[in-house]
């Protein structure tokens, strides 16, 4: 992923949706050929807007890779993404308050007819939602209109926490 300069309110969408935001970039392979890219995620940054406070993270180990499937025309019809992803979440305001997260999913995006996308991760998981993240160990399924605004929860298995209340 490549995250660019974004408004801080526009940030927090599917930590996974961001990675996405490379499809726009990625050269179509031949029809019937998925596409494999690793994520490159910046190492440092700082999530606002979603917990009553800011959010620093740090990438600790990244080895994510996505697939992504297009159809005869180059649109993409759906996206999986794989690796370990170990990221360290700190409260900005209360920097002893920090947590070191596996959230390596794996994930299948499906890329709808209307421009949404739903989300389904998979085992451990972050999902950026208007007001919250949430951390999830089992099958989560999100739905947003596009890469850069934040997911809808449609259906929740296994355990889920809110990481705002547990950095707080």
């Amino acid at each position: 992923m490549i995250l660019m300069p974004i408004v801080r309110r526009a940030l927090p969408a599917v930590f996974i949706l961001l990675l996405l935001q490379m499809i726009a970039a990625i050269p179509v392979s031949a029809a019937g050929q998925p596409l494999r890219q690793k994520l490159d995620f910046p190492p440092t940054g700082t999530f606002g807007g979603i917990c009553a406070f800011d959010v620093d993270y740090a990438i600790v180990v990244n080895t994510e890779y996505i697939t992504t499937w297009f159809d005869s025309a180059g649109n993409p019809l759906r996206a999986q993404t794989q690796g370990r992803l170990v990221v360290t979440f700190t409260n900005a305001s209360n920097p002893a308050h920090r947590m070191t997260l596996n959230i390596s999913g794996p994930g299948l995006t499906t890329f709808n007819a209307d421009g949404s996308q739903t989300i389904v991760f998979y085992g451990n998981g972050l999902a950026f939602l208007e007001d919250d993240m949430i951390l999830s160990t089992g099958r989560l399924v999100v739905v947003a209109p596009d890469p850069l605004s934040p997911g809808q929860l449609v259906s929740a298995s296994g355990n889920q926490r809110s990481l705002c209340e547990l950095l707080g």
